[in-house]
């Protein structure tokens, strides 16, 4: 029986500290540098930070949701770069693109057990738009890491799982190269670079009146203090009756709506936001540690680190008046309640904001060129 399985690869896990599923692309790229022995400081903070994935925001008006993948799946960045791809790029992967849809699924089988019998892992994109690192394959299927695979379903040894439908994916990636990319200072100057644009992009046309960045802050408050359609939402119960929303939601082919009950704008609308701004953390720590790379400007760079993690400590805090099951969903019906979240949301604004300003005057800089 021909199988082949990369070895000493961990398998994923929900609320990990090296990669949460809450930000499924990037744990896929994580796991794949792994494989083909990545230095050690190319960990999960550094990966999320150099691709933007950890700073982007997204608000969708009228507690919708995105068909296919979660809200905080969405992703944007300058010129329509793929975040998988900056992460790689910036990392020093050299690799090739391969859409599924437009070749032959018996060549694209051979070619990615052709990469993986080289000991280099592939990345994949599976049909819901989520990525997994293909690590192993036996007879005709494939196995990897994916944050949504079914653990059950995980294999013993390695701790690996079938990729089903794989080959309904949209496309694939195959390494060519790998040569790390040490931190200096033009490359943490482009992961500022990301990280403002993450901040002063309000909106896109390919997104509709979705809020992105310092905006999104605003777009959930207001939500969360105007709305006053919570009124005839009870817990447990789908609600299918009008709507009095005070903003128009537009239709779009990427929402499905998510108003219905109190559950859904509790997981889909706002936790899926707090999942979004806990990135704010990881991009502290890492600009804690490289803030040296620019020794003119380190003591600024600090800053902004803690500006970053005040902002990212007020998505912690609203845990002190909700909790993640039923009755925490059933308590987003309390105006309090909202009021309170919409006046943290607008604190992590204010940190969100300085701690960019100073990135700007950074980059405006001409001696750090």
């Amino acid at each position: 029986m021909a199988e082949k399985f990369l070895s000493d690869v961990r398998p994923l896990e929900q609320f990990m500290e090296d990669g949460s599923f809450l930000m499924p692309e990037i744990p896929a790229v994580f796991r794949a540098l792994q494989a083909i022995h990545a230095p050690d400081e190319v960990d999960y903070d550094y990966l999320l930070s150099i691709s933007g994935m950890a700073v982007r925001l997204a608000w969708q008006p009228g507690w919708a949701e995105y068909q296919g993948l979660p809200n905080q799946g969405i992703f944007y960045n300058q010129g329509g770069r793929h975040v998988v791809e900056l992460a790689l790029e910036r990392a020093g992967v050299r690799f090739v693109e391969r859409r599924l849809s437009e070749g032959d699924k018996k060549a694209a089988w051979e070619e990615i057990c052709h990469s993986l019998d080289k000991d280099v892992p592939v990345l994949l994109e599976e049909p819901s738009c989520v990525w997994a690192a293909v690590l192993g394959y036996r007879e005709n299927e494939l196995f990897g890491v994916s944050v949504f695979a079914d653990p059950s379903k995980r294999l013993a040894d390695p701790p690996y799982n079938p990729l089903e439908n794989w080959n309904n994916g949209a496309r694939y990636l195959l390494i060519e190269g790998y040569q790390p990319r040490p931190m200096e200072p033009k490359l943490l100057r482009e992961v500022l670079e990301t990280a403002v644009y993450q901040a002063r992009t309000s909106r896109l046309d390919c997104l509709g009146d979705v809020a992105l960045g310092v905006s999104a802050f605003d777009a959930l408050a207001e939500m969360l203090v105007w709305d006053e359609s919570f009124a005839p939402l009870e817990p447990g119960k789908e609600y299918g009756g009008p709507w009095d929303f005070p903003y128009e939601r537009p239709e779009g082919y990427y929402r499905t709506d998510g108003a219905g009950s109190l559950e859904k704008r509790f997981w889909s609308g706002y936790c899926d936001f707090l999942c979004m701004l806990n990135g704010f953390e990881n991009f502290s720590r890492f600009l804690q540690k490289y803030a040296g790379i620019l020794p003119q400007w380190e003591e600024s760079l600090q800053k902004a680190a803690q500006y970053y993690g005040q902002a990212a400590a007020f998505s912690g805090a609203l845990w002190q008046y909700v909790t993640p099951n039923a009755a925490g969903a059933a308590k987003l019906k309390e105006p309090g309640i909202r009021y309170t979240f919409a006046a943290h949301m607008l604190r992590a604004k204010i940190y969100t904001i300085r701690a960019v300003e100073l990135l700007e005057r950074i980059l405006a800089d001409p001696a750090g060129k």
